[in-house]
């Protein structure tokens, strides 16, 4: 079910979209990676699904998102300041205004997909382990055979296509491989520079930016086959 004020409608029908639940152009396509830095190729669809199953992504659904108490584990007040978190630090863009059209129709439609009653805010939980060893070893034993099609929907759509977030490249898989076991879960729980990577005294040695994924987002045994399958190829 969809929330949607008549304000929004109105909104809606003064910016000329076909859709009455709000156009979704600043969510996903290149409206939305048009928010990064020139030639930043993430949306916010890369990472946060709007109500449809997760597959496999990282980032909380945007479905009841906008009414929330705070955003990004307490470090964003405001709804703005949560999108604009992402624009700046992981987008490589430029900080939204409360006037810019582009924020206004994102807002709407995130308003549009969000109950009002829905305001607890949803925690921020990174995995995270003394070092490289110590992912190493959580992360030991996986399924290779089994971690092929977990990759491809967890992490292909960036890595398999050299996916540019902000201004960086995502790294193929067979660079993926070199880094080695440790590296590779570390990366994928605790991420890259902030926003992304809320984990105080965290090591990201790894280079370049990317979600995390909390256990929730992709159980144990997942991270193991997807370690396995990458170390495999």
């Amino acid at each position: 079910m969809r929330y949607i004020p008549c304000a929004l409608l109105t909104f809606a029908a003064a910016c000329g979209s076909s859709d009455p639940e709000v156009s979704a152009r600043y969510y996903t396509g290149t409206d939305s990676a048009a928010l990064g830095a020139a030639g930043n190729q993430a949306d916010c669809a890369t990472c946060h699904d709007n109500g449809d199953a997760k597959r496999g992504r990282s980032g909380n659904s945007l479905a009841n998102i906008a009414y929330r108490a705070s955003f990004k584990g307490g470090s964003a007040p405001a709804l703005i300041d949560g999108v604009n978190a992402c624009v700046t630090g992981w987008m490589g863009g430029s900080a939204l205004t409360a006037t810019d059209e582009s924020w206004l129709e994102l807002e709407a439609y995130l308003q549009s997909i969000s109950d009002p009653a829905v305001t607890t805010a949803n925690p921020l939980a990174p995995e995270v382990l003394a070092d490289d060893a110590a992912y190493a070893t959580a992360y030991a034993g996986g399924d290779a055979a089994a971690g092929a099609a977990k990759y491809t929907a967890s992490c292909g759509s960036c890595h398999d296509g050299a996916r540019k977030v902000g201004t960086v490249a995502s790294y193929p898989k067979s660079a993926l491989k070199a880094f080695g076991a440790g590296r590779i879960a570390q990366k994928v729980r605790t991420a890259g520079p902030p926003p992304s990577s809320m984990a105080a005294g965290a090591t990201d040695t790894t280079p370049g930016p990317m979600p995390f994924f909390e256990p929730s987002d992709l159980s144990a045994q997942d991270l193991k086959d997807i370690v396995a399958h990458i170390l495999a190829s």
